[in-house]
């Protein structure tokens, strides 16, 4: 979740390729040279461009691409133009410039930036254009970095790190033609959707050989790599793509496919190979993840966990960019009054609500923005557990539903961080909402409609709401099955859908996601399962997220693992969209490919042994597309949320905005700032001609891009 500079940010705005926005060279890793100089090839592109003049003006060659080859110099080109079939001098550009430089005798020298640029041949008036695709290949033997091994996991994803070089012989049979012996990818999963700058996954797959190395290669228009590693372990079953690889893939492949290829070598024999598909968004993660952890190494305030150290903790954590790790947010060592689990976030990143562990029917407000300073909330008698925080953390709207702590009497609006009720008018008689929250411009509410007058306890339901205190215009807008419920709503950054659980099996526990495996005494296999939904309010077409839930490609396993797309819970949407998509977070117990792989419903330490062999309560996210059609599936398969703590349950993600900055702090987008703007990298109150990506706006032709859209109050591309 780092954020990109404005000279990136102004790249994307620009152009619609794959551009190297930036100066000087990338930098090639790899101990092993590639073979052979960077040399052009030539398409079948046609040409012969007109402009005010006349002739025939054609540039040769064409649609050049040129390979930037580890340890090799950066490849030339030479590139010739004809009027009318006779040699000419005409003025030469290549935009983007990043990519490489042509002097005035159309000689062409790749800058190793790596992308896709335009070049131009300029001559009275009269003007012909070409591709020229810069691709940077690596070409590595062996791990060049040591990985992180906090408590995220090593490099915030588990597994053993990268493996050591592979011997000539060995390096000879990966280069082989493989055989498939049957083994499948575990995860990532295919057709996945990465966003940029996001920690590198950890590729698992099943082993039906005692494999001695594996051959990763990546390959997209703009970049290849070709990395061959030595096993890190007997079983070798995972191994990470390399970080600088990834960073690099992660720049030069935004807005394009990757094609991930996977080849084993074992006694002399190569196998495979595994092959996926996966898209780099053109942008990346913004803001902040808060979610609890219970089993947490970062706070002990419980003791009796199974395994060497008996105590640990309850608290809410947080991850922000790109660290291998969570930090603490709520929470800390001593008694139970010091866990801090159960929260909820407001979206503009501000307020953090949490219970007690003590008395979970007490709540505080954390200040986000203040060192995360805390003020005990008046009366602590359940009225604000679990409540709907307004976008800005000045209101709540009650939650009825019965949950640890909750107060259940009819849903109300209260001022924060006073606790004063509100006087509110269109609030629905005696209604009782639960799990409810606010869309992320203020103005809608989502909830389970639990309670009062006709409601069936089942169905999601919908209020409009204008500041201070107006409600209205009460909507029933989706019932599920009966037996289901619809619950844990979370708007789009749109408002115009909505993300919700629906829970298929209950444990007899509303809205919780365990079973007694997570509980003393006899373990019952029969716990809580949901899958994730979401609806288009407009037309209130309903439909399933069957690639976000996995349907088709998670893997069964034993334990219980045998049906994990329906074990999907608490999505809540991040408040801004990045890269061309929405994207959700949530709560899974499924396999972890196979990382995390024991019982589903085993994630309390203090009934379980979770110190060496993770649980699979973890947090997921999948990328929305902005523009689905209501009644289709627009999500992508999802993938683990790096740097979360690998050895705990971890669970409610809330995704909000980072706290803002004021004006004059640095900035990578205006979504940092409280004044909305992000100019020459200062925050700042005041827009200066058009609205960057996640600057403020108010309708789309703010937006720089003319392909971006307003969205949610911010500027927001389709790449």
């Amino acid at each position: 979740m780092r954020f990109l500079t404005l000279s990136a940010v102004l790249c994307s705005a620009l152009f619609t390729s794959s551009c190297g926005c930036g100066t000087g060279s990338v930098i090639i890793g790899g101990r092993d040279g590639g073979s052979g100089a960077g040399t052009g090839t030539t398409g079948g592109g046609t040409g012969g461009g007109t402009g005010g003049g006349t002739g025939s003006l054609v540039i040769s060659p064409r649609d050049v691409v040129l390979d930037v080859v580890t340890g090799q110099p950066f490849p030339t080109q030479q590139f010739d133009a004809t009027l009318d079939g006779q040699p000419v001098s005409p003025n030469w550009v290549v935009i983007p410039a990043s990519v490489g430089s042509i002097n005035a005798l159309g000689h062409f020298t790749a800058s190793g930036n790596g992308g896709r640029a335009t070049l131009s041949a300029h001559l009275n008036g009269i003007v012909d254009s070409t591709s020229i695709t810069v691709r940077v290949r690596i070409v590595q033997n062996g791990g060049t970095q040591t990985m992180d091994a906090g408590v995220g996991g090593v490099g915030g994803v588990g597994g053993e790190g990268e493996g050591g070089p592979v011997d000539p012989a060995t390096l000879m049979v990966l280069q082989q033609a493989p055989t498939s012996d049957g083994a499948t990818m575990l995860y990532p999963y295919d057709r996945t959707v990465w966003p940029k700058d996001l920690l590198p996954p950890l590729l698992q797959w099943t082993h039906l050989h005692d494999y001695d190395a594996v051959r990763i290669t990546l390959e997209c228009p703009g970049f290849s790599f070709d990395g061959s590693f030595a096993k890190t372990a007997t079983p070798f079953r995972h191994h990470p793509i390399p970080g600088a690889a990834w960073r690099q893939a992660s720049d030069l492949c935004a807005a394009n496919d990757v094609t991930v290829r996977v080849v084993f070598a074992a006694q002399g024999q190569a196998y495979g190979p595994l092959t996926q598909t996966w898209t780099i968004a053109s942008g990346s993660l913004r803001g902040v993840v808060y979610y609890n952890s219970y089993g947490t190494r970062l706070a002990k305030n419980y003791t009796g966990a199974l395994g060497p150290d008996p105590a640990f903790g309850g608290a809410t954590l947080a991850i922000r960019g790109s660290s291998t790790d969570p930090v603490l947010v709520a929470g800390g060592n001593g008694g139970e009054s010091q866990c801090k689990v159960c929260h909820v976030v407001s979206s503009d990143g501000s307020t953090l609500l949490s219970q007690d562990g003590d008395n979970y029917s007490a709540t505080a407000s954390y200040a986000l923005r203040n060192n995360n300073a805390r003020t005990a909330l008046t009366p602590g008698d359940g009225r604000f557990a679990w409540g709907g925080l307004s976008p800005d953390g000045t209101l709540l709207f009650s939650n009825s539903g019965p949950i640890a702590g909750a107060w259940t009497q009819p849903s109300q609006l209260f001022q924060l961080p006073s606790g004063t009720a509100v006087t509110a008018t269109g609030i629905p008689n005696g209604l009782g909402a639960g799990t409810p929250a606010f869309s992320h411009d203020g103005k809608q509410l989502a909830f389970n409609w639990l309670s009062g007058p006709s409601a069936d306890g089942r169905s999601l339901a919908t209020l409009k709401f204008t500041a201070p205190s107006t409600f209205s215009d009460f909507a029933n807008v989706y019932t599920p099955p009966m037996g289901q419920i619809a619950l844990f709503p979370s708007f789009l950054p749109s408002g115009t859908g909505v993300v919700f659980e629906v829970e298929t099996l209950s444990n007899g526990r509303y809205g919780e996601t365990r079973s007694t495996c997570d509980s003393p005494g006899p373990c019952s296999s029969i716990g809580t399962r949901a899958e994730l939904w979401w609806i288009d309010l407009v037309s209130r077409q309903v439909h399933r997220l069957d690639k976000a839930n996995g349907l088709g490609h998670v893997p069964s396993g034993p334990e219980s693992h045998n049906d994990d797309a329906t074990l999907n819970y608490e999505p809540t949407v991040g408040p801004i969209a990045s890269g061309g998509y929405a994207w959700v977070i949530f709560t899974s117990r499924r396999l972890y490919g196979n990382v995390a792989t024991i019982n589903p419903w085993w994630s309390d330490p203090r009934w379980h042994d979770i110190s060496s062999t993770p649980t699979t309560k973890k947090l997921w996210v999948a990328a929305i597309d902005l523009n689905a059609a209501p009644g289709t599936d627009p999500s992508h398969p999802a993938f683990y949320l790096p740097a979360q703590e690998l050895l705990a349950g971890n669970s409610r993600g809330y995704w909000s905005a980072d706290p803002c900055k004021s004006d004059g702090n640095t900035c990578g987008g205006g979504d940092e700032c409280c004044g909305g703007f992000c100019t020459m990298n200062q925050c700042t109150g005041t827009r200066t001609g058009c609205s960057q990506e996640f600057d403020r706006c108010t309708v789309d032709m703010d937006c720089c891009d003319p392909a971006a859209l307003c969205i949610g109050g911010r500027c927001a591309t389709f790449r």
